[in-house]
C-alpha cells in the first residue's frame, strides 16, 4: 500500500501525536482522539473501550461513545449482547491491528448477520475501520469507527493515518491502564526497537538510539529528557543530528522509515 503525505498532513498527525502524550485519563483519551481524528477519517459514530479478557469473554471498561446531536450512539447495542464481531478475532493477537472491516467479510454474509441487522442497521451504520491495542500481551481496548453506506468504505490512505497514530495510541494506552490497574511493569519500557542493521546503517550513535526508540513508542520531549537525565538543548541537537542522519524532518518521517 503505497500512500504519500503531504506536509500539512504530516504536521495534523504529529500534533496529534503530541494531544495523546498529554492526555492523563483514559476518557480524556478516548475524547481527544476521536475529535482529532476525525479530520483525518471522517466517520458518522466511533467508539472507544479499554478491554480486559476474563474467562475467555471480554469485559468492556468506560466505554466512550460519540456521534451526531440529532443521532446519538445507542451504546447498549455494542456493550451488551453476545455478537462476536470481528475486532475479536484481532485482539487474540500478540500485538495491536488496524483492519477495515470490509477486508475481512463478505458482503452477502454481513447483510444476512445478526450483528449487523440487530446492532449496525438499527444504527445506521455500515462500514468500520477498528484497531485493536495489545502491549506487551496486555489486552488494553479498541477503538472503532463507522459510516453509513452512503458515505463510502474508508480508504487505503485512512487505513495508513491510523496505522501511523497506531504505536502511540498503544504505548499511551498501557501506561493508563497498568497505572489504574495496579499492574507491576515498566511503563517507560519500548514496545519497538529499531534493528540494530539500521542503526549502523545510519550511523547513529548509542544515545541516538535511545531516544528514536523512545519517539517510535509514543514518548514526549520532556518525558525523554527526564528518563535520559538531559537537557532540553542537548535533545535538540540530538534530535537534529538524528533528522539529519535519516534525511527526515519530523516524527511522522521516522515512523515512516522505520516502521513503514
Amino acid at each position: 500500500m503505497a500512500v504519500s503525505l503531504s506536509m500539512k498532513e504530516s504536521s495534523y498527525i504529529s500534533q496529534v501525536i503530541y494531544r495523546i502524550n498529554l492526555c492523563d485519563s483514559f476518557s480524556d483519551l478516548s475524547r481527544i482522539l476521536l475529535s482529532q481524528i476525525k479530520t483525518m477519517i471522517p466517520y458518522h459514530k466511533a467508539m472507544a473501550l479499554k478491554v480486559t479478557s476474563r474467562n475467555n469473554e471480554f469485559v468492556y471498561e468506560e466505554p466512550y461513545f460519540t456521534g451526531p446531536e440529532n443521532d446519538p450512539f445507542d451504546e447498549s447495542r455494542f456493550v451488551e449482547g453476545s455478537y462476536r464481531s470481528i475486532w475479536w478475532e484481532y485482539m487474540e493477537a500478540p500485538w495491536s491491528s488496524v483492519f477495515r472491516a470490509t477486508d475481512s467479510r463478505e458482503e452477502e454474509e454481513w447483510n444476512n448477520s445478526a450483528l449487523y441487522k440487530e446492532v449496525y442497521k438499527p444504527q445506521k451504520l455500515y462500514y468500520a475501520l477498528q484497531a485493536t491495542f495489545v502491549h506487551n500481551d496486555i489486552k488494553l481496548g479498541m477503538i472503532g469507527l463507522y459510516r453509513r453506506k452512503e458515505d463510502g468504505d474508508f480508504t487505503d490512505k485512512e487505513i495508513f493515518f491510523l496505522e501511523l497514530l497506531k504505536a502511540h495510541i498503544e504505548l499511551k494506552l498501557y501506561r493508563l491502564v497498568t497505572r489504574y490497574r495496579g499492574f507491576k511493569a515498566d511503563p517507560t519500557a519500548p514496545g519497538f526497537s529499531v534493528p540494530k542493521a539500521l542503526i549502523n546503517d545510519y550511523s547513529l550513535t548509542r544515545r541516538e538510539e535511545e531516544i528514536i526508540n523512545m519517539m517510535l513508542n509514543g514518548a514526549a520531549d520532556n518525558a525523554i529528557t527526564e528518563e535520559l537525565c538531559i537537557t532540553k538543548s542537548t535533545f535538540e541537537k540530538h534530535i537534529h543530528n538524528i533528522y539529519k542522519k535519516t534525511g527526515t524532518k519530523n516524527r511522522v518521517g521516522l515512523f515512516g522509515l522505520f516502521r513503514g
